[in-house]
């Protein structure tokens, strides 16, 4: 029976998280800001889902650039690990999540490249950011001190680690939005804060019972069970009579309480402007219509997400196709797939098709695909459409 059983599995934690168990603070607020503890903020766990996610679902492609364009590589080993089995615990999903996780909250993320001896990757495996050291050697190349969950720390060199970096001023290491940013976050962090102590200790009352005259217990609370017989939903808009010369008085919200919720609402709107996305994004409809949520939803790609694809993209043919990069060999590209994310209702994409096919864009048969539906015989011949010219004649006077 020995050897069955691993030993309990040890977690390690970042410095960040030491120091905030000890109660340090980073910020002007007085709040320690890290990673972790921002995420305990709704908008900032919200928008690393959405950014996260959104990269997540989308599938990666290895193609191959010729001088007619480009061709899909369906059987290759990188196609393979980006689309079905990355490592043996994750899937595909599950990976570019945990890798866009990372490099938002921490501007650096780390997977370890497993390397056959076809010289081909076969396995990539995510590290937490905490737990990768970084160091330039003398030749101007990287050597990663990473250590793993059992607390085994190894060396490895740049062609064995993919790294993806945020932002970076030296192209060395990426730098983090947390961090960048810590006193708006941090703002957040104590207005929330705040706002739980007052739920806890404050006095909170919805209005005030005013008598000119003295009365004991037993009459005030007669006065209080008359009250409660008009609360409730299915008594509002009744009118309560009261005796003996109590009037009620409602309390409303008061001014400090007011600037509080205002100022909360901005802490979502700064948010987003950190990860550049817009607030609708963060479920703030405040200032939404249909018009602007058409254009934010449009502009969530080409803003928000376009530069972070293109970021994974580059770094993966260049982390994971290194005896391909050469001018000798052939030249690809790895791209991911957008198409889901742009689809729209049924009207515009058919409406879309039928421009495709006239242009001699797209075939029938292409078009069928997208829809998930079956070829057809002759579908895949292009439409001749544009070429068909209109002749005008025109009589030019002689000299």
């Amino acid at each position: 029976m020995f050897g069955l059983f691993k030993k309990k599995e040890t977690r390690s934690h970042s410095i960040d998280d030491v120091l905030f168990t000890m109660g340090a603070t980073n910020t002007n607020s007085g709040e320690f800001v890290s990673p972790s503890t921002a995420e305990a903020l709704p908008a900032v766990l919200n928008v690393v889902t959405v950014i996260s996610q959104a990269v997540a679902s989308m599938p990666c492609y290895l193609f191959e650039v010729t001088q007619d364009g480009r061709k899909r590589v369906n059987r290759h080993a990188v196609e393979y690990l980006l689309n079905e089995m990355p490592n043996r615990n994750q899937t595909p999903y599950q990976f570019k999540e945990t890798m866009m996780r990372h490099l938002l909250l921490n501007g650096n993320a780390y997977a370890l490249i497993g390397w056959n001896d076809k010289g081909q990757a076969e396995t990539l495996t995510p590290f937490q950011p905490h737990c990768v050291n970084v160091l330039r050697t003398n030749k101007k190349t990287y050597v990663y001190q990473m250590t793993d969950i059992d607390g085994v720390t190894k060396t490895y060199l740049q062609d064995e680690v993919l790294h993806l970096r945020n932002a970076s001023y030296d192209g060395f290491m990426g730098r983090s939005p947390i961090t960048v940013c810590r006193e708006s976050i941090g703002l957040g962090i104590a207005q929330q804060r705040h706002g739980a102590a007052m739920m806890k200790n404050g006095l909170q009352v919805g209005g005030i019972l005013q008598s000119a005259e003295w009365f004991d217990a037993s009459k005030g609370k007669k006065v209080l069970e008359a009250l409660e017989r008009y609360a409730g939903a299915k008594n509002a808009g009744k009118t309560p009579i009261l005796e003996g010369g109590i009037e009620y008085k409602q309390l409303g919200m008061s001014n400090a309480d007011a600037e509080w919720l205002a100022s909360r609402k901005f802490t979502i709107e700064d948010i987003a402007r950190i990860f550049n996305i817009s607030p609708i994004f963060l479920q703030d409809y405040s200032h939404s219509s249909y018009s602007n949520f058409t254009e934010a939803s449009r502009s969530f790609l080409g803003q928000t997400l376009k530069p972070h694809l293109v970021n994974f993209e580059q770094q993966l043919k260049d982390a994971l196709m290194i005896d391909l990069n050469s001018e000798s060999r052939k030249r690809y590209i790895i791209e991911f797939d957008t198409s889901e994310l742009l689809r729209t209702n049924q009207n515009d994409r058919f409406e879309g098709y039928e421009i495709a096919i006239k242009s001699g864009i797209l075939s029938p048969n292409e078009c069928r695909k997208r829809e998930g539906l079956q070829p057809y015989e002759g579908g895949d011949e292009f439409s001749q459409a544009w070429k068909q010219t209109v002749e005008v004649t025109t009589n030019e006077p002689n000299d």
